[in-house]
């Protein structure tokens, strides 16, 4: 009898031994990996570039973020490309225009994006099942405006490219929609906005900001070699 309680009492103190060994070196993987992407936040992919002025280049983009999110803004038309081509601009919301100057687009998870209109909307379980669960599907927000958004809260930044980066980014923008029919899924939270079907699968790994800062990529704008925070994105672009 003795024999078995010494032994159950080794394993005891194995078991323990092992879940407190198992517990050291996660906490020191987690700890690298955040001290490796807060430096990678930092960083620019591009070294020895510069992000353009708008006041000094034909063609602007913008950017628009909150703590968590950065969004696209682009004019409807200009001399290089008409997005009206593309998007009925009098469907994309409730609101049946088609005097809108300026489009906003975001990408995101399908199911996230859909069911949260706000920060102070997010529930925990779908936050979760956004970030971790495999093969999230997508979807594109449009937002229609007069001019280009300046909201409370929000930061906004311009960058100026050339007619040549301006459409390698137009492009990126357009197939990230599924298929030839661009598709409008759902009515957005505020009457000049829709949901349309997108490409893509979303996740930890490859975020909202990921996309967008594909998007810059595309036009061969610095962004930073990790795009996951949405204020990375934005402090690679300089004072906009």
């Amino acid at each position: 009898m003795s024999r078995i309680i010494f032994k159950k009492q080794s394993i005891k103190k194995l078991t323990n031994r092992n879940l407190k060994q198992w517990l050291k070196w996660t906490a020191i993987s987690c700890t690298i990996t955040l001290l490796a992407l807060t430096i990678a936040a930092h960083l620019p992919r591009r070294t020895g570039t510069q992000v353009n002025a708008c006041t000094n280049s034909p063609y602007s983009v913008y950017l628009v973020a909150d703590a968590m999110h950065v969004d696209l803004v682009l004019p409807v038309e200009n001399s290089a490309f008409d997005w009206r081509s593309v998007v009925k601009l009098e469907t994309i919301g409730r609101e049946k225009r088609n005097d809108y100057r300026y489009l906003k687009f975001g990408w995101g998870d399908r199911d996230f994006y859909m069911n949260t209109p706000s920060l102070d909307k997010i529930q925990l379980p779908r936050l979760v099942r956004t970030l971790f669960a495999p093969g999230n599907p997508t979807a594109i927000h449009i937002n229609g405006y007069q001019d280009v958004p300046i909201q409370a809260g929000y930061q906004t930044k311009c960058v100026g490219l050339t007619q040549t980066q301006y459409l390698k980014l137009v492009n990126y923008v357009r197939r990230s929609f599924r298929g030839a029919k661009i598709d409008r899924i759902q009515d957005g939270f505020v009457d000049a906005a829709g949901f349309y079907e997108a490409t893509g699968f979303y996740s930890i790994a490859y975020t909202c900001n990921d996309w967008v800062a594909g998007a810059l990529n595309a036009a061969d704008v610095t962004t930073p070699l990790w795009p996951g925070l949405a204020g990375a994105v934005m402090k690679q672009l300089g004072d906009g």
